[in-house]
């Protein structure tokens, strides 16, 4: 199992995306490498690069105290695990604490909301091809928001009461 931690200074970096350095570590919290963060380069090839090398890596949890809505969802989405932490604990206790299913962010709306984005009319507003692949406004939409209400559906309990009766 490989954790990805975004690194700053030799702690966790405050912010995923504008992390300097990507340390990944092996399930006995050893440090296997630690990469540049390509995501430094801006926009959504660069972010693209970042995904891609957490999927390389194999990861399957990335600790984070800041994360955009747009990138959590796409690293949930991904299935790669999402941990909560705080760039006070030292990295053994964040790296412990990732195991925790109660840190778990599991939503994309957990992350923080992007005003340049919104700013910018969207992405892909004007050419629609810079790869992030949310070419189209309704693909961000959560799923349950999609789903039609069926409340014609009534729900039976007779085979839930104890035998005999």
């Amino acid at each position: 199992m490989i954790i990805a931690l975004p690194m700053s200074r030799g702690r966790l970096a405050t912010h995923f995306t504008k992390a300097p350095l990507i340390g990944f570590f092996n399930q006995y919290h050893q440090l296997i490498t630690t990469v540049e963060n390509p995501a430094l380069a801006g926009g959504c090839s660069a972010k693209k690069a970042l995904l891609n090398l957490i999927g390389a890596q194999k990861t399957a949890i990335v600790i984070v105290q800041h994360i955009g809505e747009r990138m959590l969802g796409k690293l949930l989405d991904a299935g790669i695990s999402v941990s909560k932490g705080d760039s006070c604990d030292s990295i053994e206790t964040l790296l412990t604490n990732s195991l925790d299913v109660n840190r778990r962010m599991v939503d994309a709306s957990q992350g923080r909301a992007s005003l340049h984005h919104a700013k910018k009319g969207g992405c892909c507003a004007s050419s629609g091809a810079c790869g992030c692949g949310q070419s189209k406004p309704d693909q961000a939409a959560p799923l349950l928001a999609r789903v039609e209400p069926m409340s014609n559906l009534v729900a039976s309990y007779s085979r839930l009461r104890p035998a005999g009766k």
